[in-house]
């Protein structure tokens, strides 16, 4: 059996992706992407690799800081 996993990311200076750390479950996934994007401003992403997708983003590139985009 497997189970799902996701990706963290935040984007560099560059806009290249800088892998953060896995965990379990998307919601996990939200509260520690918040919390970063809040002590440290800039754009992060959740990636499904069961899919190849990038599933949610926050950050910069959103008109509001800790609202996530769905993608």
């Amino acid at each position: 059996m497997t189970s799902t996993v996701f990706d963290m990311f935040r984007n560099d200076a560059l806009g290249s992706p800088v892998w953060i750390g896995v965990v379990g479950d998307l919601e996990s996934a939200r509260r520690r992407l918040s919390q970063l994007a809040s002590a440290f401003p800039g754009e992060y992403f959740v990636f499904d690799p069961q899919s190849s997708k990038i599933i949610e983003r926050i950050g910069r590139n959103n008109p509001n800081l800790g609202v996530w985009e769905v993608c």
